[in-house]
């Protein structure tokens, strides 16, 4: 968006200054006419007018190319606005996310539904509850949801990049609101991935 400001401000200053140059056209044409009727030498006015219109022309060729290029620098905005190609990848994700948090959620014996919009505001649903958020919870049940949302997007990275960290710290995850059964389903997550990772357990 500076880009193009700083386009826009050239193309106006180059507007300004055609317009200028036309003015003094017309002045000089004025001042030909009295040269005319005066002196009936016209050669060196017109070399002079001529360089104007030259330069006027050569102007006029900077402002279309200046036009179009602001008018690239516009749709490339648009294209870079959230409601532009990042909705688009973010709606090809959405659906995994959720597939891969409910799915974590359900091995920590956490029942509910976990559900991201597009613009990332959260859902969740327990059974014969209403649509809770995330700060409805406990402090263990929080600790369930965060877990969850850490290896999704584990997952999710390894998708996207075709590389996977072969690196998990979990720093005092054991020691705070998980009780006996989060902490032995969680094991059972970290099974699963420690076979090509270095897991560090601060604790």
């Amino acid at each position: 968006m500076d880009s193009i400001r700083e386009w826009q401000s050239k193309v106006n200053a180059n507007a300004q200054e055609i317009g200028s140059i036309n003015r003094t056209i017309d002045v000089i044409n004025t001042e030909l006419t009295v040269l005319s009727e005066e002196r009936g030498d016209l050669s060196e006015a017109n070399t002079e007018l001529e360089t104007l219109r030259v330069e006027k022309e050569g102007l006029q060729d900077e402002k279309y190319k200046l036009s179009e290029q602001s008018s690239y620098y516009r749709v490339s905005a648009e294209m870079l606005k959230d409601t532009g190609i990042k909705t688009k990848i973010i709606k090809q994700y959405i659906p995994v996310i959720n597939k891969l948090t409910n799915e974590y959620l359900n091995i920590l014996d956490f029942f509910v539904h976990f559900n991201l919009d597009e613009a990332f505001e959260e859902t969740i649903r327990s059974r014969h509850r209403d649509a809770f958020s995330y700060d409805s919870f406990s402090e263990g049940e929080k600790q369930r949801i965060d877990l969850s949302l850490l290896f999704t997007w584990r997952q999710i990275a390894k998708m996207k990049n075709s590389v996977a960290t072969n690196l998990l710290v979990l720093d005092e995850t054991f020691d705070s609101s998980l009780d006996e059964d989060g902490i032995e389903n969680l094991m059972k997550i970290i099974a699963t991935v420690a076979e090509d990772t270095n897991v560090f357990v601060i604790s």
